[in-house]
């Protein structure tokens, strides 16, 4: 049986890669800070061969940003990206688990 860790891998960097750039292009902009802030973390776990990825930011307001307070109402420029990376999954892995992927 083949082992499909290395593409199982790259197919998650991939979809981080797509959460990253889609959380960017929706994140709302002011003054631009919110939007360079956005991190892309690759993690990879070697005792388990297990890659996963993170999208973040350090500003302090992003979470009023992206659940809302008070009258304003929430933007989810993080969960807009993880939504669309979470429908791109079958798509991804597919392409990848066949050996048609970049990786």
């Amino acid at each position: 049986m083949k082992d499909y860790t290395a593409e199982i891998n790259a197919a998650v960097d991939e979809l981080g890669r797509i959460a990253y750039e889609e959380s960017r292009r929706i994140c709302p902009v002011r003054t631009g800070r919110l939007k360079r802030s956005i991190t892309k973390y690759d993690l990879f776990d070697r005792a388990k061969a297990q890659a996963s990825v993170i999208i973040g930011t350090d500003v302090p307001y992003a979470r009023a940003v992206e659940l809302g307070v008070g009258k304003r109402r929430p933007r989810h420029f993080l969960g807009g990206g993880a939504e669309l990376a979470a429908r791109m999954a079958p798509v991804v892995f597919t392409i990848y688990l066949r050996g048609d992927g970049n990786g």
